[in-house]
């Protein structure tokens, strides 16, 4: 039976990776919308995960398709400005249009099949109901399964050098306008990330209606355009509380960054 894995590119999809990565392949879904880091991590875990199982190993790339306004798009910010909408916490169309889609369609190809999920042992209780729907998928959480908590996985990729360490504005995913992003987040782009939270400002301009008023990313903050100019003038401030362990809190789900 064909064997894939659930790929977000953090800590516990990573360790699922190297530990039933023989043989297997592991599927990313791309939003065509991640930073520059998170890609830069997809290319860097293939060659070495390649290199780690004698290249026994495949990561596949998948992206959703997605018709809007009569127009097909094939990624989440030309979805956004077809659309003039952002995703929310409570309008998640990022998760659903171009993670679990996309994927449920790879997997539905494949015959019989498992999957494997990536929660920890520490999360033996939490929610791990079956994310994708597909008939032919065998959905399974190793980690769990055989015991393998969060600080063994943290370990493990540290031993090996695969450990994410993402930069800080990607305490939540790979997405570089991710709608649970924190105020903080968007504070590490401006001085970490510039081209980044100025490309997310000028989406954020185009798609304003006609009263000049913003779908705004975050509407508890300034248009982002401003956010940017007065985080500027922080430059020299203390940047530290980006780096807090009470500040890098969970992602959405297991098919974002964990």
């Amino acid at each position: 039976m064909k064997r894939f894995i659930s790929f977000s590119g953090g800590v516990e999809s990573t360790a699922m990776c190297v530990l039933y990565g023989k043989g297997a392949t592991a599927i990313v879904a791309d939003t065509g919308s991640e930073h520059k880091k998170m890609y830069e991590r997809l290319d860097y875990i293939e060659k070495m995960l390649k290199i780690y199982h004698n290249d026994d190993f495949e990561l596949v790339r998948v992206k959703g398709k997605q018709v809007v306004k009569g127009e097909v798009v094939d990624s989440l910010t030309d979805y956004i400005l077809r659309s003039n909408f952002f995703p929310s916490a409570r309008k998640r169309f990022c998760t659903a249009r171009f993670k679990i889609e996309p994927i449920d369609d790879y997997l539905s190809k494949q015959g019989p099949c498992k999957l494997l999920i990536g929660f920890n042992a520490d999360e033996e209780h939490a929610r791990t109901g079956n994310y994708l729907k597909c008939k032919n998928v065998y959905y399974r959480y190793p980690l769990i399964e055989d015991g393998y908590n969060r600080d063994y996985c943290e370990d493990l990729l540290e031993e090996l050098g695969l450990h994410p360490n993402f930069p800080a504005y990607m305490a939540r995913g790979g997405c570089k306008f991710c709608p649970f992003k924190s105020k903080k987040e968007f504070r590490a782009m401006v001085h970490l990330a510039p081209a980044e939270i100025e490309e997310c400002a000028i989406i954020e301009k185009s798609i304003q209606d006609s009263r000049n008023k913003y779908f705004r990313i975050r509407t508890n903050m300034p248009p982002l355009s401003q956010f940017i100019e007065i985080e500027k003038n922080n430059l020299f401030g203390d940047n530290s509380p980006f780096y807090s362990d009470d500040y890098l809190t969970k992602s959405c789900g297991p098919f974002c960054h964990r």
